[in-house]
């Protein structure tokens, strides 16, 4: 799926669901060379959770780790939270044991509630905008099965913006199949190639 200094952060502080509007920075409508000048929800890569969230709120929290999923290594693991703003919930990756819950990935979720080909528009108007403000970023497309699914009917379609650092954002569309469960959604995400990496070596 899956990037400090003093510049503005551009954040994305609303998605309508209906029509999907994007609306970056209040401050800036700056370009962003690096992913970490990207907020989503005031949250950045190398952020604390703890910024945004109660100690209480994050171990109370669903969990994704070895015990529940086909990653092997328990090093890292994945939240969600509940609602916030805009978004159905917020996934973030984080490192075990931890204490400062610094963010490796952030997903903002936002359900499909009827059919799922009205996530594709937004998601090319949506990845369009990120062109704008991720000039230099290289961008690859995907539409392909969610290696979660042994059927191979869930599809998830993806557009992402490559940083040199190896950290990138994406935006996705996730078509599940009945039989796994999962609501379909829309989603922005901003991962670190650490994660990334762990991720890929661990499933």
């Amino acid at each position: 799926m899956t990037l400090t200094g003093h510049s503005v952060k551009i954040s994305i502080v609303k998605i309508f669901i209906s029509v999907l509007i994007i609306i970056f920075g209040l401050q800036s409508w700056g370009k962003a060379d690096d992913i970490r000048d990207f907020e989503i929800e005031g949250m950045s890569l190398g952020d604390s959770l703890l910024d945004h969230f109660s100690e209480k709120e994050i171990k109370r929290s669903e969990r994704y780790d070895n015990t529940n999923t086909n990653w092997k290594s328990d090093k890292m693991f994945q939240l969600r939270t509940g609602k916030k703003g805009p978004y159905t919930e917020i996934m973030f990756a984080l490192k075990k044991n931890d204490k400062k819950y610094k963010i490796y990935a952030i997903d903002g979720l936002v359900k499909m509630e009827y059919n799922i080909s009205e996530c594709y528009p937004k998601l090319e108007k949506t990845s369009k905008s990120l062109e704008e403000f991720f000039p230099n970023a290289e961008i690859r497309k995907d539409h392909s099965p969610h290696r979660g699914d042994p059927t191979g009917n869930s599809m998830v379609k993806s557009v992402y913006f490559l940083f040199p650092s190896g950290d990138f954002a994406s935006v996705e569309c996730y078509d599940w199949s009945k039989k796994i469960g999962y609501w379909d959604n829309f989603r922005i995400g901003l991962v670190t190639e650490e994660f990334n990496t762990w991720n890929n070596s661990n499933y």
